[in-house]
């Protein structure tokens, strides 16, 4: 079973390469539209103006020939009206997806309750496309949080999977919504100075983060990956989307479907990201394969400490420890990196005293946190420290062992993991 499952996702890999070499030229790029029918609803009351938007919307992407995948929030689908809207967004031959019935954040809300949410927003939405012979095909997590344990990620994916939707990622996320307010508020007092320093720092803003991520992306998996644009259904938008779309396009932008874009093996890689908040993809595989290269260092550490004892070399074994390290057993505190290694050639005298080390690591736990990026969003921070359990034991030469636990906190000093605490027991 294993292999078939492994030999079905090796064809499906290079079918979605092959896929890729044949479309046409220019980098794929799903255009996601977030909060249908129209976000920001508190600042949108008005029926009419909420036609007027979608309108503005709708006549934008065809203008640019963008098949975009909308998420609808259907506890937002207020009344016929309401439905209608979204009727022209499918008349107009735009797909709609589940973005949950009260855009629950998962973060916040016991699982228990966000699947039931999840489930009565695909609920609506089915019986809107069951109209038109559709079922709804594709998720997006509220906030982009997916949770805050492993447990609730692998429940939520589970029961996404088992209910035939997919979770799109955002590669792409540049906080569009935040423009909204201010830009109602200035159109409404009639204020042209503001409408057009909200419409600049818009352009900047997406522009920016367009850039960063696209560059990131490449970077990870060295070579022109396919994007996801994360936008929302905003007046904003309306008015700004001509001008970002045709700045997308002079930057080599093509814009693709779901479906396409879906299949490249870097927007469909598996990330195990937890957290308070949702980054965006690029984002979460970065800081996966930052925290996976400092377990990796940490435990490559502590085997080359231990072949340093086993070699008879207490200069290497100390050498992992900071200048200012602190030593703690029962007998006492020891401080500092000299003190730590005159402790270990008293008591360790010659070779034979020495006998044979081992350190197997029994948990790993790293320590960061969230920070704002240049657009105020919180975004993951690099790892800045490790602390590792160890199960050590010492065969000494007569035969007899020693064997005990230690806790090992580590710190990065100029690019290198050093131990600042040792607790041995």
């Amino acid at each position: 079973m294993r292999r078939h499952l492994a030999v079905c996702t090796l064809v499906s890999l290079v079918a979605a390469t092959l896929a890729l070499a044949q479309a046409p030229p220019g980098r794929p790029l799903l255009v996601t539209i977030d909060d249908l029918p129209v976000a920001g609803g508190r600042l949108h009351t008005d029926q009419p103006e909420r036609a007027r938007i979608t309108a503005d919307l709708l006549a934008v992407l065809a203008r640019h020939k963008v098949p975009a995948l909308g998420f609808v929030v259907w506890s937002q689908v207020k009344d016929a009206r309401d439905t209608a809207l979204l009727e022209q967004w499918l008349a107009a031959g735009l797909e709609l997806g589940n973005h949950t019935a009260r855009h629950s954040d998962l973060g916040k809300t016991d699982t228990e309750t966000y699947l039931a949410d999840v489930e009565a927003g695909r609920a609506g939405l089915a019986s809107l496309l069951a109209r038109h012979g559709k079922t709804p095909r594709f998720f997006r997590y509220p906030f982009l949080r997916e949770g805050e344990t492993r447990a609730k990620l692998d429940t939520v994916r589970a029961a996404l999977e088992q209910s035939g939707q997919r979770a799109v990622p955002v590669t792409i996320d540049d906080q569009d919504w935040s423009f909204e307010e201010p830009w109602v508020k200035a159109r409404r007092a009639g204020d042209s100075t503001a409408l057009a320093r909200t419409a600049e720092e818009y352009q900047l803003a997406l522009r920016l983060e367009v850039l960063t991520q696209t560059a990131l992306g490449d970077e990870l998996f060295g070579r022109p990956v396919a994007q996801v644009l994360l936008l929302h259904a905003n007046e904003v938008g309306a008015a700004q989307w001509d001008a970002l779309f045709t700045w997308l396009e002079s930057r080599g932008y093509r814009f693709a479907t779901a479906d396409e874009v879906l299949a490249d093996p870097a927007v469909a890689a598996p990330s195990s990201f937890v957290g308070t908040h949702g980054p965006g993809l690029w984002v979460r595989i970065a800081h996966d394969r930052g925290r996976e290269a400092a377990r990796t260092a940490v435990t490559t550490l502590l085997q080359e400490q231990a072949a340093a004892w086993n070699r008879g070399d207490l200069d290497a074994f100390c050498a992992v420890y900071a200048d200012d390290a602190v030593f703690v057993t029962p007998k006492g505190i020891t401080r500092g990196r000299q003190a730590v290694l005159d402790r270990y050639r008293t008591s360790y005298p010659t070779r034979e005293a020495m006998g044979t080390l081992t350190l197997d690591p029994v948990e790993i736990r790293e320590a960061w946190g969230f920070e704002p990026n240049p657009l105020g969003d919180a975004q993951p921070s690099r790892v800045h420290g490790l602390s590792l359990v160890a199960h050590w034991k010492l065969q000494k030469a007569d035969g007899t062992e020693a064997s005990g636990l230690t806790l090992l906190v580590f710190h990065r000093q100029a690019g290198r993991w050093l131990i600042v605490q040792d607790a041995s027991m």
